[in-house]
Order: structure tokens, then C-alpha cells, then sequence
């Protein structure tokens, strides 16, 4: 490990790139009350096993997590040693299982592992060994309609994190086409809700690394909104990005091809974005495999 990779880090279980963080509070995090992401999916937050006690072995090191096969297996020999009830490891790479962990197994001790972040593309699962347990990241059930208002007094139905009452876009805006993500450089967007509605490019580039390029093309270019389409609505963690700066909207196929006729049909076409609301429970279907999760079935092996 080289020095460079080490600075800033912290010389204890605490991690500079706050995934290892991220994952102790999603498997232990105490109970807090008024929790709401600006005001959305509102109520009580906690981890899986918030009474559970943790033994932190820290083996990915820098802001990108470098680290060693041998040096998680020497956090392996010292997690048996020490007589821990379950190892959760949430890393690997695609063609690397740690078949180590028979040894964990065989002395009563439960494995999990994370199947990785290579979704939605199928057979992506990492760590699908036969003795430990793979655990896909799911989705919650809440969900966040957002009412669409088009010129003609159509309503239609996205899902967004827009709930900034401080960036006010309830009266009406000028609403433009991108066929394309290169076509929004050569599109004058400020002021505008884009609609981006690019079935071609959806085939080739995955939802989870257009969006992000999209969003920051939209923002930079000063629009007020963004209506992206894609196969895939279960994106809204990548709508963090527009950072209550514009209103971006994810919506279906479907849906896209209904404003892009309104479109078609119309000198001076219009649309406004109202605030998201939250939806909670048995209506919401959930759990689901998320978007960005890695999943089966697993590939064979010769």
C-alpha cells in the first residue's frame, strides 16, 4: 500500500471512503426517530441488528478502498480466532470468490457477502460460492410519484426527489426534445424542462451511467428540469445529483412517448413539475432487486 493511498486515511476501524461505515450502520444502525431525505419517506431509521455488537477488521484502505487478498484473509483468521457469529463482507470482483471462507463455515460460523454493484446487467452476481450466503440490495417500500403537467392539461405520472420548495417550478416552462445525449451540447436549454427520450441509445448505454452524464449536461447548460426516460425508473438514488437545482424526473417508455406526441402536436409546448410526494407501504411493491444490484444467475464455471 502505498503512502499516497494511506494519506488522510485514519489509523483505526474508521474509513476514509465511508463505505465500511455505510455497511456497519446498514447491518447495526441504532434506532433514529424524524428521519426524511428533505422531507421525503418521512419515519424511523435503523440497521438490521441494531442490538447487534461489531467487530470491525479493516482490510480496503484509501479513498477508492485498495487492499489484498491476503490481507482479508489475515482479517479472516482473525475474525475465527476471535469467535465471531457471522462475517459480512461487502467486496470482491467479478471471478474472485474468496474459497477461504469454507474455513468460517466449517467452524459454525454464517458468511455473507454482497453480490456486487453491476446491475441491472443479469448474470453479474460476485461471491456466489455454494456455503455462504449472496445478498443482492433491495429497495424499500416507499416511492415518490411526482405529478407532470403538460399545456394541454394532460397529467402524467414520473417518480423524482423534488421536494426543494425554495427552487419553484409550478408555473408553466418552455419544454424541449434531446434525441440524444450529444444533441443537449447544440440544444439551447437554459430555462427549460429538457425531455430526454433516446430508445437507441438506452439499448447500448445502461440507465445508470447515461443518467449521470445527462444530469450534469442539464445542469451545466442551466435548465430548469429534466424528464429522463429509460427501461429502468429504479434510478432515484442518481437523482441526488441534481441537487434540488433542478427538477429531474425519471419516467418509463410509455410515458415519454405520450409527451413526446404532446410535443409533436404543439407550437409552443409547455409543461411544470410538481413537488414528489411519498407513498408508503402494501401499494408500494417491494422489495424488489435495485437497479444498481448485481444478480443472478450466476455464470458457469469450467
Amino acid at each position: 500500500m502505498s503512502d499516497e493511498e494511506l494519506k488522510a486515511e485514519y489509523m483505526s476501524p474508521r474509513d476514509l471512503s465511508g463505505h465500511g461505515t455505510h455497511v456497519a450502520s446498514t447491518i447495526a444502525g441504532g434506532q433514529v426517530s424524524n428521519v426524511s431525505y428533505g422531507g421525503l419517506a418521512a419515519g424511523v431509521a435503523r440497521g438490521g441488528a441494531p442490538r447487534a455488537r461489531l467487530a470491525i477488521y479493516k482490510v480496503l484502505w484509501g479513498p477508492r478502498g485498495s487492499g489484498s487478498h491476503a490481507g482479508v484473509l489475515a482479517a479472516l483468521d482473525h475474525a475465527i480466532d476471535d469467535g465471531v457469529d457471522v462475517l459480512s463482507l461487502s467486496l470482491g470482483q467479478a471471478g474472485s470468490e474468496l474459497f477461504e471462507t469454507l474455513h468460517a463455515v466449517e467452524r459454525g460460523i454464517s458468511v455473507v457477502f454482497s453480490a456486487g454493484n453491476g446491475g441491472p446487467v443479469p448474470q453479474t452476481a460476485w461471491n456466489a460460492v455454494p456455503w455462504v450466503t449472496t445478498v443482492a440490495a433491495s429497495t424499500i417500500d416507499r416511492t415518490f410519484p411526482t405529478l407532470i403537467s403538460l399545456g394541454n392539461k394532460q397529467m402524467l405520472m414520473g417518480q423524482s426527489l423534488h421536494n426543494n420548495a425554495s427552487m419553484n417550478i409550478s408555473d408553466f416552462k418552455a419544454l424541449v426534445y434531446t434525441r440524444s445525449m450529444q444533441s443537449l451540447a447544440s440544444s439551447n436549454i437554459t430555462g427549460k424542462i429538457v425531455l430526454c427520450y433516446a430508445p437507441a441509445e438506452a439499448a447500448i448505454t445502461p440507465p445508470r451511467l447515461a443518467l449521470p452524464i445527462v444530469i450534469n449536461r442539464t445542469m451545466e447548460a442551466g435548465a430548469k428540469g429534466l424528464i429522463f426516460a429509460q427501461y429502468d425508473a429504479n434510478i432515484l438514488d442518481i437523482l441526488t445529483m441534481c441537487k434540488g437545482n433542478m427538477a429531474c424526473v425519471v419516467v418509463d417508455f410509455e410515458i415519454a412517448h405520450t409527451i413526446l406526441t404532446y410535443l409533436d402536436k404543439t407550437k409552443n409546448p409547455v409543461m411544470k413539475v410538481s413537488r414528489a410526494m411519498s407513498v408508503i407501504g402494501n401499494q408500494v411493491l417491494s422489495p424488489m432487486v435495485a437497479s444498481f444490484s448485481s444478480r443472478g444467475p450466476s455464470v458457469k464455471r469450467c
